[in-house]
């Protein structure tokens, strides 16, 4: 009796009612001064101890005084706490030590926190974790690092430490644990950066293994519901729902290679595996409402942009099927039901962005269902299905409605205002740079007025307040107009004003180190400005080559070809990096290829970067996908060496995709390699076998071309002798000077050969004067039979012509004589002498 007594009179005295009432109307008047707090404070540790002191605490007891003093500084408004002497109140110190012994006894304990002491754990949690947010949200982070200071002693963080990784050890279910969420909000909210351990490293992986614990849990499944159905949600509610997927690790456990971290991934993909499952069972309860369709829509989108996610293909034609399903049984003409067809319009648009599901929906030819949402008055419905069509949609299909796409987006570009930013024009300039890579649409746009419209968004107001993504959108779309369009590329080389722009944006944009800026507005200047300079440059220097290759009196070595700086450069779309690198490693260090590769993006001039890579490499491996196609970047690589005329090697690095558009005018006939197809290593020992058969093929290719100009020019040289050799048997007297063959010049040594009928050794004599002729000589003297072998090869190989052993003897013969000075002078002798060789010959 008197324990029943004394415990109801010692709950209901620990706060005083007063206190309350002073809180609710402080709400109104905002009079509660941190004077009073603090006294109020004061009370209620008095109170307490009190209580402690009195000999007959219960447990019980003990728990409601603590809940009725966190309930007090619960309702305080959040910025009072924060006030110097009410945060460093005692009172304030006394609910960071019952954080602690809640955590040991969490700990302690082999069964989970009781219900009251659970609910103790959260709402203490909840009063620092709301006046730091007040702070966050204020920008007072002196008060915001003055909390967690308070918080973070060394023993707490050890104790939060241990519990993540308990947590984690004896995880074997779904949780339903709710203080693994208490611990999650906490840790985000008021611990991040505290050193729960030494290793940094390892404090991620401890704050990885908490979001997915609080995601993986029944809290987690019970807000998702409430939110659906949209019911009111609670502070924890809000937490799981929207911060902890701030903080997934969609892809920072991937690059580990550990046999434990690869373990954790499994671990991982499972568990998306598990929540993508769970989302698509929520779509099948009703009520279906706006909000919470959309919520499940954006976080099935973020789990299905995981790369490598092993269960994708089967989450991604589940979700497409609800999608599908949705929109087949709601009425495109009853307005009740405009709201949910806007929010599974929105979601197939932005799956559509995901170059796997675009491939899927493409297969699955959607065009048709979104097609009766595309008339006139179907208004925001109609933008959004237009907006879908332009990612989805084939070559033929765009063609045959070129006219009617553009000028539903060209109409939309009215809205662009170079002051002030509008949301809505973010999908236009998306889809836009999407329908760029046909060339009956780059048309259409021009004629329609679209480029006039980009130029003016560029050039007008002042280009720092609009929105970077759309005026990188609209640089790459300019961009994109320039390939084989020559009345966009003259129209932008004229107008100075806004070439000036981009010159100033792009130095602005390497200030800012805004890399995907600057590489949109480095590539339309490549192409407006340098390309063509470069090009010219570039073929200079080729014929400089080749002239000085021609040169007679160039040594051998000096006309050999110079050798390529690599053996391969690779073109490829940063979103198949994972491929194109695998392929690069196999490439340079199992088969000893020097290949180019942009391992990393690079600053400075890329694009000049890149065609110096085109010029130096003997083949490029275009790495063909749909997101390589629909690179401006990817696309001024791949004509860029069009141009060149290089060997082009295509390589398949999605399944089943066939290039078409401006890819597949540049690959033509081209044989390609499919890595999708065949395993990896198969996949490459094509790849080898194909370079080694195009390297085969160039080289025979470059023989025969040399040796038909050789032909040509030996066949220009014989009609050239023939015509001498009727010259000088017309001639009754010609004049050699063989007294001294040292001061022959190179007619007389042609002419000397001609009139013996020594039109063989004349080819190989083109050029030489009379003391090189007698150096020859005297080489053939010396080693008769290793010369007549040179010679006969030499002949074989420039003029493919026999050299007879009677010519090389006559040869002999006669330019002994003239060496030794006994040639009779005689024009009557030497005619004989011709007439004798050429019977000879004959």
């Amino acid at each position: 009796m008197t324990t029943e007594d004394t415990s109801s009179r010692s709950s209901s005295i620990i706060v005083n009612r007063f206190y309350l009432s002073d809180i609710q109307k402080d709400l109104v008047d905002d009079k509660l001064s941190s004077t009073d707090i603090c006294t109020m404070f004061r009370a209620l540790l008095t109170e307490f101890e009190r209580m402690e002191t009195s000999g007959i605490t219960t447990t019980k007891i003990f728990l409601d005084a603590i809940e009725e003093i966190a309930n007090v500084v619960l309702a305080i408004s959040p910025y009072k706490l924060l006030d110097p002497r009410v945060l460093r109140h005692p009172l304030i110190y006394f609910l960071h030590q019952m954080l602690i012994d809640l955590l040991v006894s969490w700990r302690a304990s082999e069964i989970r926190l009781s219900i009251q002491e659970s609910d103790i754990f959260l709402k203490i949690v909840l009063i620092f974790v709301n006046a730091a947010e007040y702070a966050f949200a204020v920008g007072a982070d002196e008060d915001r690092q003055r909390i967690t200071d308070l918080l973070a002693t060394r023993r707490f963080l050890i104790l939060v430490r241990e519990q993540i990784e308990d947590s984690d050890m004896h995880k074997q279910c779904i949780n339903d644990d709710p203080n693994i969420c208490t611990l999650g909000l906490l840790t985000i909210k008021l611990l991040q950066g505290c050193p729960f351990y030494n290793c940094t490293e390892y404090n991620a992986c401890l704050i990885e293994t908490l979001i997915l614990n609080c995601l993986d849990s029944y809290d987690y499944i019970q807000a998702v519901r409430r939110f659906q159905s949209e019911e009111t949600y609670t502070d924890m509610d809000d937490f799981l729902l929207f911060t902890c997927w701030d903080y997934m690790p969609f892809d920072a456990l991937l690059s580990q290679s550990s046999n434990s971290s690869l373990s954790k991934i499994d671990s991982i993909n499972h568990f998306y595996d598990e929540l993508l499952t769970r989302f698509e069972h929520a779509l099948d309860q009703p009520p279906i409402t706006y909000s919470g369709l959309y919520y499940i829509f954006e976080r099935c989108q973020q789990l299905l942009s995981i790369p490598k996610l092993p269960s994708f293909d089967k989450h991604a034609q589940i979700i497409i099927d609800h999608l599908i399903k949705m929109l087949e049984n709601l009425s495109s003409t009853n307005s009740n039901d405009d709201a949910l067809i806007i929010v599974a319009l929105e979601a197939f648009y932005n799956l559509s962005k995901i170059p796997d599901i675009r491939t899927i929906m493409k297969k699955r030819h959607l065009t048709s269902l979104f097609n009766k949402y595309t008339d006139v008055e179907m208004g925001e419905k109609r933008k959004l299905a237009f907006d879908i069509l332009a990612e989805i949609m084939d070559e033929q299909e765009i063609n045959n409605n070129s006219s009617e796409i553009i000028s539903v987006f060209t109409d939309q570009l009215k809205e662009l205002n170079p002051n002030e930013y509008k949301p809505d024009i973010d999908n236009t300039l998306s889809s836009l740079q999407a329908l760029m890579q046909y060339e009956q649409i780059k048309n259409e746009f021009i004629k329609q007025g679209g480029l006039d419209k980009l130029i003016s968004f560029v050039c007008d107001g002042e280009p720092y307040e609009k929105c970077v993504k759309q005026l990188e959108d609209a640089l790459k779309i300019l961009w994109s107009c320039t390939f084989s369009n020559p009345e966009a590329l003259n129209k932008l080389k004229q107008d100075q004003i806004l070439m000036t722009h981009v010159n100033h944006l792009l130095e602005k944009s390497k200030q800012d180190e805004n890399i995907t800026l600057e590489k949109a507005a480095e590539g339309l200047i490549w192409k407006v400005e340098k390309e063509e300079k470069f090009l010219e440059e570039q073929s200079a220097e080729e014929e400089k080559k080749k002239q000085k290759a021609e040169e007679p009196d160039i040594e051998q070595d000096e006309k050999e070809e110079e050798v390529q700086k690599y053996d391969i450069m690779m073109s490829y779309s940063w979103a198949d990096m994972d491929l194109a690198h695998r392929i690069f490693k196999h490439l340079t260090e199992k088969l000893g290829y020097r290949v180019w590769l942009d391992q990393e993006q690079m600053h400075g001039s890329t694009i000049e970067t890149m065609a110096n890579a085109v010029e130096n490499a003997e083949y490029i491996l275009m790495c063909m996908s749909d997101t390589y196609k629909r690179s401006a970047n990817c696309q001024s690589e791949a004509e860029y060496a069009f141009k060149r005329k290089k060997n082009i090697v295509p390589i398949q690095m999605k399944e089943d995709y066939i290039p078409d558009g401006w890819l597949g005018f540049i690959l033509g006939t081209r044989m390609y390699i499919d890595f999708e197809k065949y395993d990896f290593d198969k996949a490459i020992e094509l790849l080898d076998n194909e370079i080694q058969l195009q390297k085969k093929n160039s080289k025979e290719a470059e023989e025969a071309a040399e040796m038909e100009e050789k032909s040509v020019v030996a066949s220009e040289n014989k009609d050239n002798i023939k015509e001498e050799v009727a010259n000088h048997q017309n001639t009754t007297n010609v004049k050699v000077n063989k007294n001294n063959i040292l001061n022959w010049n190179e007619d007389n040594v042609r002419e000397f050969l001609l009139k013996h009928n020594l039109s063989a050794i004349a080819f190989l004599c083109q050029g030489i004067n009379g003391e090189e002729l007698s150096n020859l000589y005297t080489m053939c003297k010396t080693n008769s039979i290793s010369m007549y072998r040179s010679l006969k090869l030499e002949l074989i190989h420039s003029c493919n012509k026999i050299l007879p052993i009677s010519t090389y003897l006559r040869f002999m013969s006669r330019i002994r004589a003239v060496c030794d000075d006994t040639l009779d002078t005689s024009a009557q002798t030497m005619n004989k002498s011709y007439e004798h060789d050429l019977l000879d010959d004959q």
